[in-house]
């Protein structure tokens, strides 16, 4: 049976992959619910999509989702305490249920032969039901979610579009928050592989110990907590595209590694001792300069020439502002329709205050922006008084002097510090900051864990004891 699995943690999508493949289920992987619906765009409806919710997320995201497939299918909703929000809207849906997500394999997989039942006897009328539009045809070419018309996306375009139909490695460099997972999905959805799995590993979400066996897999007994085996990315990625984001957080041991596999084409499982050939296609991506990190021997420059085969630099937005205005009407219809509020446009004041901020979380932050503005409008239009850019330095496009740096800080310390002031102008909101600073969800959670622990350590620095340790909770 088809079966489509959303999923944004890799631990669950390689339990999901094993238990399903031991069902003879002919499953496809997915990151996103953009991704979702190409999949089905592509091969019509399918009879039951595996749905994992995170912080990321959400049920009411899905819900919409599933609103506009019209209920075509079976849905099994899998959640966890961070995601209690909406479920039981989601659960109304016809075809969808909801379960807290299972602790043990033998759990998960009874789970799935009951969903699987069910998706059998609704009789495959997914299946039955026509298709809707497809993906293009070879030889066309479509970028979808990448908003802009200003010359230098339109380069970005014709690059992707030059690259996409082959097999070379693709590097993307570009500030945090400009897009380059997006540009990752249009080299992927535009190539020969599109129908293939796109699998996505954030180097800062996963910590520095476990980094080998989410690459490669590793086999059980390899390593206390190590009960089965477990495939990496490059066996879910098999045939497909493998996108390795922020490459440049890997060790020198493990960018060693990752050199070998991508010249031979083959890898080792942790633990194990049979090669395994890989198929796949690689596109990275960093916020970093990799020129730079060769020259500070932070980064191999032989595993550089080999992923940069063709390098795509994504603008920050301050560099097109052209596309600002645009950017703004695409989010204010995203956010008016999700949030069921009748707000049709920002005034001339506000779309000025936007065009001329100097945006440092780049298209990110200018998303966080308009969402935020669009849940405290009590108007059909937004004015400045709605829009939230920090302070009034920020909003002139000077720098924030407002962390001071003292002699004798180590730099993760300025980076500490300057996080949780962050923190502390949000009121504590983590997605506001993590969009502030330009970074990751996921990696803004993974710094406070790291954080919180160092605090915890008796040995720790004397000058942490007067940071805001309610801030650090995870």
């Amino acid at each position: 049976m088809k079966t489509l699995v959303l999923d944004e943690s890799l631990d669950i999508s390689q339990d999901l992959h094993r238990l399903l493949a031991a069902r003879g289920a002919d499953a496809a992987f997915v990151c996103s619910p953009h991704e979702l619906q190409l999949a089905e765009a592509a091969n019509g409806p399918v009879p039951l999509r595996i749905v994992n919710l995170s912080p990321t997320l959400g049920a009411w995201e899905i819900a919409r989702y599933l609103k506009a497939a019209d209920g075509r299918g079976t849905t099994l909703v899998l959640f966890g305490p961070e995601s209690s929000q909406g479920l039981e809207h989601l659960s109304s849906l016809p075809g969808v249920e909801c379960v807290e997500r299972p602790h043990s394999a033998a759990d998960l997989g009874a789970l799935l032969d009951r969903a699987l039942g069910r998706a059998q006897a609704a009789g495959g009328a997914a299946q039955a039901t026509p298709a809707p539009q497809a993906l293009p045809a070879p030889g066309s070419f479509v970028v979808s979610d990448i908003i802009g018309q200003s010359p230098q996306i339109r380069e970005v375009f014709a690059k992707v579009e030059k690259v996409a139909g082959g097999n070379a490695n693709v590097c993307i460099a570009g500030e945090s928050g400009t897009g380059k997972e997006l540009i990752a999905r249009a080299v992927h959805y535009n190539s020969p592989r599109r129908d293939r799995p796109l699998v996505t590993l954030d180097c800062t979400a996963i910590p520095e110990g476990l980094m080998e066996s989410h690459l490669f897999g590793h086999v059980r007994g390899s390593f206390t907590g190590a009960v089965e085996n477990r495939d990496g990315v490059f066996s879910l990625a098999h045939t497909g595209t493998l996108f390795i984001d922020e490459i440049s957080e890997l060790s020198l041991p493990l960018q060693a590694k990752l050199l070998r596999v991508i010249q031979t084409r083959e890898f080792v499982k942790v633990g194990g001792t049979k090669p395994i050939r890989t198929d796949i296609r690689l596109i990275t991506a960093s916020n970093r300069d990799l020129r730079r990190a060769v020259e500070d021997g932070n980064f191999r420059e032989d595993l550089y020439y080999r992923i940069a085969v063709v390098m795509i630099q994504t603008p920050a937005l301050r560099e097109r502002r052209g596309d600002i205005p645009l950017l703004v009407e695409h989010f204010l219809d995203k956010f008016s329709a999700a949030h069921r509020k009748p707000i049709r446009a920002v005034t001339p004041h506000a779309m000025e205050l936007l065009t001329s901020y100097q945006w440092p979380g780049n298209v990110r932050q200018l998303e966080n922006c308009i969402e935020q503005a669009v849940v405290l409008c009590e108007a059909d239009v937004v004015d400045v008084d709605a829009l939230w850019l920090g302070d009034t330095a920020r909003q002139r496009g000077e720098a924030d002097t407002s962390v001071r740096i003292r002699s004798g800080l180590t730099l993760r310390d300025v980076e500490q510090q300057y996080i949780l002031r962050t923190l502390q102008e949000t009121g504590g909101n983590r997605t506001r900051a993590a969009s502030i600073l330009g970074i990751s969800l996921r990696c803004l959670q993974y710094k406070l864990k790291a954080y919180a622990e160092g605090a915890a350590d008796p040995s720790a620095q004397p000058s942490r004891a007067s940071e805001p340790q309610h801030l650090l909770g995870v």
